[in-house]
């Protein structure tokens, strides 16, 4: 009786054992898809395997980050665009963003032209506007050398 039970303990363990090691496969088949799809959409290419792999692996982490983030609850959602088989140290390094220097953000200052407008709506969605467009790929724009 308990060798019988045994067994069908041990035949548990490995179908559950089989079953998660499917998905994980199953996972990264799908996330090489994906991988393979956005080195198409964005003409991306590697020097060897090796750095393929390490891309890869970069990729997917970005990617895990990206769907965690849009299973939430925000108002916007975050996308694998150009930039997702870069670690975070790399695009920080490459693109380093705009500064203004100190002269800059003074002759930024002005008086506002409208000082006595009172109807101001509450909160404005400028994209009904037409006023706001998708994200654009800048290049280098600001980077300093």
């Amino acid at each position: 009786m308990a060798s019988s039970e045994f067994s069908l303990l041990a035949l548990l363990v490995l179908s559950v054992y089989v079953s998660v090691t499917a998905s994980r496969a199953l996972n990264e088949v799908s996330m090489s898809d994906r991988h393979k799809q956005w080195m198409l959409e964005h003409g991306r290419t590697y020097k060897d395997v090796a750095e393929k792999q390490r891309r890869f692996e970069i990729f997917k982490k970005n990617v895990e980050f990206i769907d965690s983030f849009n299973a939430g609850d925000h108002k916007f959602k975050l996308g694998a665009n150009r930039f997702a088989d870069l670690a975070n140290e790399e695009f920080r390094d490459v693109y380093n963003g705009f500064r203004l220097s100190s002269t800059d953000s003074s002759k930024a200052k002005s008086s506002f032209k409208y000082d006595n407008f009172t109807a101001v709506p509450a909160s404005m969605d400028w994209r009904t506007k037409g006023a706001v467009t998708h994200v654009k790929y800048q290049g280098e724009c600001g980077r300093s050398r």
